[in-house]
């Protein structure tokens, strides 16, 4: 089960970065619809927070890091894109040592994978309890909380910690 969630966390971060270069073709790619949402947890907004949309067919994964606010805006391929329609597994996860400061939006591109790579590095604090988030929710095999991305309407998403 680790193994499964650093592997997502792993491919999270490295989605973040692949957008960054640029000058890739659109061919074969999975077509993408925007979607965004918020996390709560106990009643207030979860900041800083790495969510990711575990794909449960054969659509790519999609991620996002939460503001302030605990809003979020998916990303597939480049920042702000969307998620592919389908079904997702939802994982939420926020090390400790992820919250250092800084400038704390999330709404720039930069910013987004300087916190996907923090959340990597933190990765050992996870295992000694650094985890901020209920185990449960860090694990597509374990989370509750589950998504459907469609092509048409609005994909706005609210999910709640306890």
């Amino acid at each position: 089960m680790k193994r499964l969630k650093y592997t997502l966390l792993f491919l999270a971060t490295f989605s973040l970065l692949g957008g960054c270069g640029g000058g890739a073709s659109d061919e074969g790619k999975a077509p993408v619809f925007p979607a965004s949402g918020t996390v709560t947890m106990k009643g207030s907004p979860l900041a800083g927070a790495t969510v990711a949309f575990s794909p449960q067919g054969d659509q790519p994964t999609a991620v996002a890091t939460t503001d302030d606010q605990g809003n979020f805006v998916l990303r597939t391929y480049e920042f702000g894109d969307g998620a592919a329609e389908g079904t997702y597994k939802v994982i939420v996860s926020k090390a400790e040592a992820a919250s250092t400061g800084g400038s704390g939006g999330g709404a720039d591109h930069e910013a987004e994978a300087e916190a996907a790579s923090a959340n990597s590095h933190s990765a050992a604090a996870e295992s000694s309890g650094g985890e901020l988030v209920p185990k449960q929710y860090t694990d597509s095999s374990t989370t509750p909380l589950t998504a459907e991305v469609k092509s048409s309407g609005e994909n706005k998403f609210e999910f709640k910690i306890e």
